[in-house]
């Protein structure tokens, strides 16, 4: 005789219990999801910070400031001429006569040639410009900072004020053409023989 449901009966779905060895495998499958994107953002750090360094130590073409700056020879100062600026280079251009922008009696130093001078001041990095009216003792035309009044000559020596140097000076490449190249990433610490950096210099249009 079959069974006979009642009614009253309660009907109760079957459930499928998975394996103990599945449920192990699917936490175990979790952990490791987790444990890779851990490490996984870990690397991504450490790449992206070597990534940095390597960038700051070998920087890639960098234009402006920090990188070579042409100059057309058009754009240079004649020996004498008032010392021409620079902004996008941060540096002022003197084309020094011999004996000229060399502290008093240290004229021999001085043979004359191209000094591209950074416009930054020593003492609190104040920018720096020409004043072609102004005086120090001897000197007539001095750079004057305007922010605690150091005083350079045209050579950038410093001769009076509380800047611990003269002022920092930058490498220059000469080429066959007359223009120049100023390496702004170049930068030499001022002092009293700034004058004796000068790159002999004759362009096309003076020859």
């Amino acid at each position: 005789m079959p069974d006979i449901i009642t009614a009253d009966a309660k009907i109760t779905p079957a459930v499928s219990v998975p394996p103990a060895a599945d449920v192990a495998s699917g936490r175990l499958s979790r952990r490791r999801a987790l444990i890779a994107t851990f490490w996984a953002g870990i690397g991504t750090l450490v790449v992206a910070g070597v990534g940095s360094v390597l960038n700051s130590l070998y920087p890639r073409n960098v234009t402006g400031f920090g990188g070579p700056i042409s100059v057309l020879a058009s754009r240079i100062p004649g020996p004498g001429d008032a010392p021409r600026s620079f902004a996008e280079g941060r540096f002022v251009l003197v084309n020094l006569e011999s004996g000229e922008g060399a502290m008093p009696g240290d004229e021999a130093r001085s043979p004359g040639g191209l000094v591209a001078l950074y416009k930054k001041c020593p003492h609190l990095g104040c920018t720096i410009p020409w004043k072609s009216d102004a005086r120090y003792k001897d000197l007539r035309g001095v750079f004057l900072c305007p922010c605690h009044g150091s005083t350079y000559t045209r050579a950038g020596v410093r001769v009076f004020g509380p800047a611990p140097r003269s002022m920092d000076t930058m490498a220059i490449e000469v080429s066959d053409s007359g223009d120049i190249i100023v390496q702004t990433g170049s930068i030499t610490e001022g002092g009293t023989d700034n004058p004796a950096r000068a790159v002999p210099y004759r362009s096309t249009a003076q020859t």
